[in-house]
């Protein structure tokens, strides 16, 4: 994907302090971070500060600037009633913090009577009633409004006769944090409270000229001169939530669009800021007002996002940053692709079903090939013109093949490979088109079921039953040469190969043509197989935007559960998708369903909560070592994930390939798509109590133990329970308690 032209701005605060939250933060593209000077200590700034640099996200100094503020007030602040008389104190002279007071002290001496003081968003409405104790750090003023009031809230005035308030444009911990902004490299400020062209001027002064201002329209005084502020700043950066303490709120809308108009004369970009998500602090989703709002803030040629409360202190703030990605993506594409005509009518294109189902959940990878494959017919054929077809008998492997191809598991194959397509997958691993794709997908049939079909006319592919569950509209009919075949697929021709008896197994002519499904095959595993369409919406309900895969034929192990977690973090992924196959297996495999069961109190009990999906995969073991870990992964991508885990030996078999072959084979490719997590042989270290990535590197056999699913086969038919180490117990006795009944848990 191209980098985004929109720049998105982190506040960062309690919710997100660690450094995996920042790297979380930096992986997702975020163009800067900050921490609002107005609610942070400088301790806490050189804090943050540090944290960026060690990750490596660009950090920018945000500055109290000139404002009122009340000063600290003791546990959950003071509350007033209405038509109370109150003493409000100067910060610098105030008894404590059971009284009101403001900050800075001085302003008490501007104050006249009849000015109205409006604190934290109007919570607190006071008229001023008596200044005469103001050289001595107090006046009187009586409320019109009662409320609760805490520490370090907002302050808005309204004088009674219209004047200016003298306000220094930077405070002294503003300056502090300049110097420790300058020493530290930082190469952004955004000055708040910008008043006038003087404003700016001092901020170059005081980082001599080393950062670039950001000015910050807040408030009237700014509004009246932005004709010297915009073309004297680097960018502009409109702060809704302060600016509406001084405007009526239906006029912010206007004053936004008018602001970026201007600044867009003057080729200065426009960051908004305040309440774009603001149900997230929350909520997990934001509301439909709030999307409108963001998007059409984007529309109005907003350069950058600044998210504030939603990250610094909500309750999902990494979901917030992939909502405000998602939301900007979405925004770049539809413009860069149907962009609204010169009239400003917006093409009908946006609304058509056909869009809107091709362009599902875009903040998740595209699907192999750009569309998602959809071949489920939507209305069934007539049953009498379906009982004329010539018809082909499917079995499991291919009823499998059929279904998956039609829901788009297989995208960008829309049926069975032609001769073209064939022949090019086993010389290059790509179809002819050049999307890369590992293995055949083909449909056989013998000599005397090829004669009785012809090109051009439509087919009834049927279950073991005779009963249709699909139609394939026959393009080609063609023969293929096994041996070939084997030597390209598999590396060899052996025949102790498993996936060499499968190819000489096959009838001798291939059907290639698109496929529509009419129906599902019978499966016992049905509940847990999802289609690319639900997990790419049940990722995207979540708020994820990365998501890892994970491919397994065995019952789950620490060396697994290990994998999954480590990757998880590592590559900064929001959500992981468990997805074992149920299809046709070695003698000796414990059963789909069994896997499945383990997996569900895995996730119940010991994976992280809401971050992992389990879904079965209904395909089945082509043994195809690299060329399999391939398609696994290209299938996996058309389920909405864009990370990976191949580990060793991912899909090899035994004896015929190199154990790391399957990662290597990553390295012919540069145009996936996808990130391939890699991971070693894992074993477990008793001395250390932890899981181990040996590295290709060998150990001591005394001092680690391996990890196998041959090994647990093999325990449990020996009827042992294997150690907590090496399975969780939760696992390892659901298997133990159905051998003990005499139910089937391996493949027969």
């Amino acid at each position: 994907m191209e980098p985004r032209r929109t720049h998105l701005v982190v506040t960062l605060g309690p919710a997100t302090r660690s450094e995996r939250d920042l790297r979380y933060i930096k992986d997702r593209g975020v163009n800067f971070v900050r921490v609002n000077l107005s609610h942070s200590s400088l301790d806490e700034l050189a804090y943050f500060v540090g944290l960026a640099k060690k990750v490596g996200v660009p950090f920018m100094i945000d500055t109290e600037g000139s404002q009122i503020r009340t000063g600290p007030l003791n546990g959950g602040g003071l509350r007033f009633a209405e038509n109370t008389d109150v003493t409000i104190y100067a910060c610098e002279s105030s008894p404590g913090g059971d009284h009101l007071c403001l900050r800075p002290g001085y302003v008490l001496e501007q104050l006249q009577v009849g000015d109205l003081i409006y604190i934290d968003f109007d919570t607190l409405i006071l008229r001023v009633t008596g200044v005469s104790a103001a050289a001595q750090g107090r006046i009187t003023a009586r409320t019109l409004s009662g409320g609760a009031v805490g520490s370090n809230k907002a302050v808005v005035v309204d004088p009674v006769f219209d004047r200016r308030f003298d306000l220094p444009p930077l405070s002294p911990k503003d300056y502090q944090a300049i110097e420790l902004g300058l020493a530290e490299g930082i190469e952004h400020i955004a000055v708040s409270f910008v008043r006038s062209k003087a404003t700016i001027d001092e901020v170059r002064r005081a980082t001599q000229g080393r950062m670039k201002i950001i000015s910050k329209i807040e408030c009237v005084d700014a509004l009246e001169r932005l004709d010297e502020i915009i073309p004297n700043s680097d960018f502009i950066l409109i702060d809704r939530g302060d600016l509406s303490k001084e405007i009526p709120l239906e006029k912010i809308p206007f004053t936004q669009k008018a602001i970026i108009s201007q600044a867009r004369r003057h080729n200065v970009g426009v960051y908004v800021a305040t309440n774009l998500l603001e149900t997230m602090i929350e909520k997990k989703k934001p509301t439909r007002a709030e999307i409108q709002d963001v998007v059409n803030t984007l529309l109005d040629g907003a350069m950058g996002l600044t998210l504030a409360a939603e990250t610094a202190v909500g309750k999902h703030p990494l979901e917030c940053i992939n909502m405000a990605g998602k939301l900007i993506d979405h925004a770049e594409r539809v413009l860069a692709s149907a962009p609204p005509h010169p009239d400003g009518d917006w093409p009908a294109q946006l609304a058509a079903p056909s869009y809107l189902l091709e362009n599902l959940a875009p903040a998740l990878i595209p699907p192999h090939g750009g569309k998602l494959v959809n071949r489920v017919l939507q209305r069934l054929p007539d049953p009498d013109e379906l009982a004329g077809l010539p018809r082909v008998r499917l079995n499991a492997s291919q009823q499998m093949d059929v279904e998956q191809i039609a829901v788009g598991a297989f995208s960008p194959l829309e049926g069975f490979m032609g001769r073209e397509d064939f022949h090019s997958v086993l010389e290059r691993m790509r179809l002819a088109n050049g999307t890369a794709w590992p293995l055949p997908v083909v449909l056989d049939v013998s000599e005397a079921e090829a004669r009785a079909l012809a090109p051009g006319q439509p087919v009834a592919l049927t279950d073991e039953t005779g009963q249709p569950m699909a139609i394939l509209h026959l393009e080609e009919k063609y023969r293929f040469d096994a041996a070939e075949a084997a030597r390209k697929i598999y590396g060899t021709d052996h025949p102790d190969h498993p996936g060499v008896r499968l190819v000489y197994a096959m009838k001798p002519v291939l059907l290639g043509g698109r496929v529509d499904l009419i129906r599902g095959r019978r499966s016992e595993t049905r509940a847990y197989e999802l289609t690319p369409r639900q997990t790419r919406r049940l990722f995207d309900e979540r708020g994820w935007s990365k998501v890892m895969g994970f491919h397994t034929r065995n019952i789950p192990h620490r060396g697994h559960e290990h994998i999954q977690l480590r990757a998880l973090e590592e590559y900064c992924c929001d959500g992981l998708l468990v997805q074992p196959v149920v299809g046709k297996k070695k003698p000796g495999d414990f059963k789909p369903e069994i896997i499945m069961q383990g997996y569900e109190r895995l996730v119940e009990q010991y994976y992280p909560r809401d971050r992992v999906v389990l879904a079965a995969l209904s395909t089945f073991s082509r043994y195809a070592g690299p060329r399999e870990a391939l398609f696994t992964a290209l299938v996996r991508k058309n389920f909405g994930c864009s990370h990976f885990i191949i580990g060793r030996d991912h899909t090899g078999v035994a004896g015929f390939y190199d154990p790391y072959a399957s990662q290597r084979v990553f390295e012919q490719f540069d145009d996936l798509g996808m990130t391939i997590a890699r991971f070693n042989e894992i074993c477990y270290s008793p001395r250390t109590g932890d899981y181990i990535d040996l590295d290709g590197q060998a150990q001591d056999p005394g001092m680690v133990r391996m990890i196998s699913g041959t090994q647990a086969r093999e325990m449990f038919l020996r009827g042992e329970c294997p150690p907590e180490w090496f399975m969780r117990p939760e696992v390892s006795g659901l298997i133990l308690d159905l051998l003990r009944r005499g139910l089937p848990v391996f493949e027969a």
